[in-house]
């Protein structure tokens, strides 16, 4: 803004009504008051705020108002969703079993195909070893006759020719072997049975001697009896003179000698059972003698029962991939015979069948409260890409309550079909990788401007 020095007056005011002499008296000098006389508007500004806006202008300014307050009113009602972006792996509800080798070495057969249903326990390929693998059957039916064996050794064992070696397993199946053609010509040994069947005969004969010597020995007791009764008959005989002094000692000599039968009878049945018993203790001490060899053969083929099973098991679980569960064999890696596979790596995966799919999410912390059960998420595979196969649309079936760190699991339920909103079916395969996009709920543009601002302002 100019100012107009050519307007500036300069006025001369007296104070109280005095002169001006007199107050230069007062103070000694004539105090002068002026007054500038400022003009603060140009001619031009004057000239225009002197005139009426113009109509178009005022028109303008209402239209920019009311298209403030419309802007106002539009954001009030306009609501749109909030998208929270995540990883996603497509899989089974009851998850794919991994099949992996334990023992590194060159892949020696492949017994399975891509996309074969396999069983619990079937062979899917075997690695490099000295055991072949077309002799665990036999080994394997060997141990079942063996332990039939050992329950009842009527159960004869037919053991393999010699022309089939076991590798790792040759030694114990060497024992094995042994332990058992021991144990067969023990059973068939002819001196042992010999020596029990003389020990048995004896034993029966001094059974019944010593059943006849009981009976001779009870007769005898009966005739000592009588004889004790003529012997005092004939002493009071002697005693009343009847008989004379050699009379009665041929006849006390007849009683003693009958007194000696006695005790020889005596002495014969106790003889016999003595020896009964002496038959008897062998035939026990023959017999404990089998059982223990029977036994420590019987134990030893227990014990390479036991220590084949164990090396069978090792050994299949070594060389030998099976299958950990019934389902559909999936192929991870390229496979075929004679390559080198390393022990940790994933060859196969399992993928149980008539399983319904779902979709793991990780879900970061960030804006996580807004996530909630039933929401829609827009799922996009990494080997589909949505542009060409398009996206699968669905609902959030489950939120794990308990982050994992700084992040959350959420479980999606889809179909048993992966069907896109392009119509197109996606081939299931296990652990598809994609990215996860949930949709939240909506919330009006006014808001989200407000919390816009609020934030700004926060971070000042």
């Amino acid at each position: 803004m100019e100012i107009n020095i050519k307007n500036i007056e300069t006025k001369t005011v007296h104070l109280n009504g005095s002169k001006p002499e007199t107050l230069k008296n007062y103070f000694g000098e004539t105090p002068m008051i002026t007054r500038p006389n400022l003009e603060l508007r140009s001619e031009e500004v004057d000239e225009i705020l002197s005139k009426r806006p113009a109509g178009i202008i005022r028109y303008g300014l209402t239209v920019i108002a009311l298209l403030g307050v419309l802007g106002l009113i539009t954001s009030w009602y306009i609501k749109y969703p909030e998208i929270i972006k995540g990883s996603v792996i497509i899989t089974t509800e009851k998850p794919p079993f991994k099949v992996i080798p334990r023992s590194s070495g060159r892949l020696q057969k492949l017994l399975a195909k891509p996309n074969q249903v396999v069983k619990q326990g079937d062979f899917l390929a075997e690695i490099e070893n000295t055991t072949r693998l077309e002799n665990l059957s036999v080994l394997q039916t060997l141990s079942k006759q063996l332990k039939k064996y050992l329950q009842n050794t009527a159960s004869k064992v037919v053991f393999p020719s010699n022309n089939l070696t076991f590798g790792d397993l040759q030694n114990e199946y060497n024992s094995l072997l042994k332990n058992y053609q021991e144990s067969e010509r023990l059973m068939d040994d002819a001196i042992y049975q010999q020596r029990k069947g003389i020990l048995e005969q004896q034993i029966n004969d001094y059974k019944k001697m010593i059943v006849i010597n009981e009976r001779q020995v009870d007769l005898n007791n009966v005739e000592f009896e009588n004889a004790e009764i003529k012997y005092q008959a004939d002493k009071k005989l002697y005693q009343d003179k009847v008989y004379g002094k050699l009379e009665y000692l041929n006849l006390e000599n007849t009683f003693i000698q009958k007194k000696k039968e006695k005790e020889t009878y005596a002495k014969s049945l106790v003889e016999n059972s003595l020896t009964l018993s002496e038959r008897q203790k062998q035939l026990s001490e023959l017999d404990f003698e089998f059982v223990q060899k029977t036994r420590t053969f019987r134990d030893n083929i227990l014990q390479s029962v036991q220590n084949i099973d164990n090396l069978l098991a090792n050994w299949q679980q070594n060389y030998v991939i099976t299958s950990p569960s019934d389902g559909k064999l999936s192929f991870l890696k390229n496979l075929t015979e004679n390559q080198m596979i390393r022990s940790g790596d994933t060859l196969f995966a399992v993928l149980p069948q008539n399983q319904l799919i779902i979709g793991l999410s990780i879900v970061s912390a960030q804006s996580f409260g807004k996530v909630k059960v039933g929401q829609k998420v827009i799922i996009k595979l990494v080997n589909y890409p949505f542009e060409e196969y398009g996206s699968l649309s669905r609902n959030i079936e489950e939120i794990e309550p308990t982050p994992t760190g700084s992040q959350y699991r959420v479980k999606i339920k889809l179909e048993k079909e992966l069907v896109t909103n392009y119509d197109k079916t996606l081939p299931f395969q296990a652990e598809m990788q994609g990215s996860l996009e949930i949709i939240t709920e909506d919330m009006r543009l006014l808001e989200r401007t407000f919390y816009g601002l609020r934030k700004m302002l926060n971070q000042r």
